[in-house]
């Protein structure tokens, strides 16, 4: 059953603090920083919804029947392929974020980046992701077997709620994009991070996900140590130590 769950459900919860963390150590940046500002959602109001939509980039990803997914390709599409392209057209998306999952269904193991932005921005945004050098090494290799996008001359998405679950209130779907948007931020700094600290014979050779094996490994160290005070505790103070129902038993 853990399988079905959407990876993105866990990404949801471990946020929040990467979420205020960029607000915080933007307002902290000395003025004779010469490094670019990074992203500062703090009171953010949601965006304007003229001329745009939420699209999506979704890689299907090779998942061999008997096998468990390979979440390390998850890791090497976020940022060997999605990061590089994000430091380009990031300050033209009002909304970015990540989703993962793998059920054994029709969609299979697949990784997203959805955002929200106007139809020209992404249809540029399409053709630089399909353009990279990474993602043509995963095809080759077999990792991905499929690319889906959205048609930018159809946009079916609009409103800012629209990737949010429709189950929520109304309110926390409009303002959950920014919430979301910081988890993903953070995950992929801390997949920066990870890969930017191994040792050099596991960060050379030819099979990249040697190196993201091992990330992937770190990150999620770093989650289930720390998690319970730096992502629940912290998310639980910001809303008052408040008593929090649980609809249903889940995998955190």
């Amino acid at each position: 059953m853990g399988l079905r769950k959407h990876v993105g459900q866990v990404l949801l919860v471990v946020g929040f603090l990467g979420l205020m963390g960029s607000t915080f150590t933007g307002c902290a940046t000395s003025t004779q920083d010469a490094r670019p500002p990074g992203p500062s959602p703090g009171f953010v109001v949601p965006a304007p919804e003229k001329d745009m939509s939420w699209w999506g980039f979704r890689f299907r990803i090779n998942w061999p029947a008997g096998t468990s997914p390979d979440w390390a390709v998850d890791l090497l599409l976020a940022h060997a392929v999605v990061k590089p392209k994000l430091e380009i057209y990031s300050k033209q998306l009002a909304y970015w974020r990540f989703h993962r999952r793998a059920a054994r269904d029709a969609i299979g193991h697949q990784f997203s980046l959805l955002f929200y932005t106007d139809p020209a921005t992404a249809r540029a945004l399409y053709a630089s992701l399909q353009d990279s050098p990474a993602l043509k090494q995963a095809q080759d290799q077999g990792l991905v077997a499929q690319i889906v996008m959205d048609d930018p001359n159809h946009p079916v998405r609009p409103g800012v709620a629209d990737s949010s679950d429709p189950h929520w209130s109304p309110t926390l779907q409009r303002h959950w994009p920014s919430y979301i948007m910081g988890v993903s931020l953070l995950w992929l700094g801390l997949i920066e991070d990870a890969v930017a600290e191994l040792p050099p014979d596991q960060g050379s050779g030819d099979d990249p996900l040697v190196a993201y094996r091992a990330a992937e490994k770190r990150v999620s160290q770093i989650w289930y140590k720390e998690g319970q005070h730096a992502f629940f505790h912290h998310l639980s103070a910001v809303f008052g130590y408040r008593e929090l129902l649980i609809a249903k038993p889940m995998r955190f």
